[in-house]
């Protein structure tokens, strides 16, 4: 069964922030991710740059456009958060079976795949990652420069 649990996060406890996504390929040609999560509104600090760093994939979509994705009967531990992870989630089922080529050719077998969401008030963000994303807040207004080689 597909269950949401809390994600702690500094804004997991404010309803509908507003989230900005940035994304850029890295030099190996991976999906690199961020997001700008602002919980008083886009204008107001402080605001969090959340880096996922390299993803395996993500979504960012209208909240009022939000497909159901098998997530209407999930079980939700704790009700009105912004921050979740997704246990058992149809994306993570879609990646089971590649997730040793994707990680562990070297004979490892320790690292695992997350679903993350974040339910914005302007968008809802989902990420498939093997990283515990780096939370750091931001104070005041601030420049984000992304390279984009192609």
């Amino acid at each position: 069964m597909i269950e949401f649990v809390r994600w702690e996060t500094p804004f997991t406890d404010i309803e509908w922030p507003s989230v900005v996504v940035l994304t850029a390929r890295g030099q190996k040609g991976e999906y690199l991710l961020e997001a700008v999560v602002a919980p008083t509104g886009i204008d107001k600090y402080p605001k969090y740059l959340v880096e996922f760093g390299h993803v395996i994939g993500f979504s960012s979509m209208e909240e009022m456009h939000f497909p159901d994705h098998g997530f209407r009967d999930a079980k939700v531990t704790e009700e009105r958060l912004s921050a979740y992870r997704i246990l058992d989630s149809p994306w993570l089922e879609s990646y089971n079976n590649g997730e040793y080529f994707l990680f562990n050719l070297d004979g490892g077998d320790s690292e695992k795949l997350s679903h993350l969401i974040i339910l914005g008030g302007d968008d809802i963000l989902q990420v498939v990652t093997k990283n515990e994303p780096k939370i750091t807040v931001v104070n005041e207004p601030t420049v984000r420069t992304i390279e984009f080689p192609f």
